[in-house]
Order: C-alpha cells, then sequence, then structure tokens
C-alpha cells in the first residue's frame, strides 16, 4: 500500500539540477543520459536514410552521432564500474566511511586497491577503443 504522506527532501526526480547541492557525479549522470536518449533517436534516424539513400548505415552523420553517443555514454560506464567496486569492497572503496570505523573496524584487503582502480582502468580501455574508432573510420 503507498503512503500519500511521504516527502522526498531531495525534491522532485524530474528535476535533475537538483542534484547540483548534494551529488554531482549524479548530475552529470543524468545530464549525459537524458542528452543521450535524443543522440540515441537522431542516431536511428541518421542511420535510416542512410539505409534508404547509400544502402549502407555508416553514412558520415552516422558515424559523428555514434562517436557523439560513445562520449555520452562514458559516465554511465564509470558509475556502473564504480557501482561494482562499492559492491565487491562492501563500500569500504570509495565509500564516505567514519574514520575510527576505517582505522579499527576495517581489515585491510589487497583486492581494495584493484578495485579502486577498476573504474579508471575501464575508463582507460574505454578511450582506446574509442580512438581506435575514430582512427577506422576518419583516418
Amino acid at each position: 500500500m503507498e503512503n500519500n504522506n511521504s516527502y522526498d527532501v531531495r525534491g522532485s526526480q524530474s528535476r535533475i539540477f537538483r542534484l547540483f547541492c548534494f551529488d554531482k557525479e549524479g548530475l552529470v549522470h543524468m545530464t549525459f543520459y537524458r542528452i543521450a536518449i535524443f543522440v540515441a533517436l537522431l542516431l536511428v534516424v541518421s542511420m535510416s536514410v542512410g539505409v534508404v539513400y547509400a544502402k549502407t548505415p555508416f553514412i558520415n552523420s552516422t558515424r559523428v552521432l555514434v562517436l557523439l553517443l560513445w562520449i555520452l555514454f562514458t559516465p554511465q560506464l564509470f558509475e556502473t564500474a564504480k557501482a561494482m567496486s562499492v559492491i565487491a569492497s562492501r563500500g569500504i572503496v570509495f565509500g564516505r566511511l567514519n574514520e575510527s570505523f576505517m582505522k579499527y573496524g576495517v581489515k585491510k584487503n589487497s583486492s581494495y586497491a584493484m578495485l579502486g582502480a577498476l573504474p579508471y582502468l575501464v575508463l582507460l580501455v574505454w578511450t582506446i577503443g574509442f580512438l581506435g574508432v575514430i582512427k577506422l573510420w576518419f583516418i
């Protein structure tokens, strides 16, 4: 049963700029996500036009839109890798935990360093792929 008396103090979920005060990463994530929706729609139109007129979906505008979508998807990929690190470390990596808890309540684990680096390694591979696609299509 739903309680109609509840109130979300963070504000309406449709107003993403409310995140600016307390979650800048979330703001980047949601802004890029919403822009990516429109770029994906333009990509579908561009591919359709390419198939009808050029007999191939990969005309130059499609290639540019794919690269733009690749860039817009980057924060989603980073946040997913970061969430996987947080989950795998049970909140130790990237967590905002009490200093005394971190000092006395957490056993040091060598995998935490690798989990902390995981999102950045994923971004490195993602960037190498992006540069490879640019070289393949445009150079």
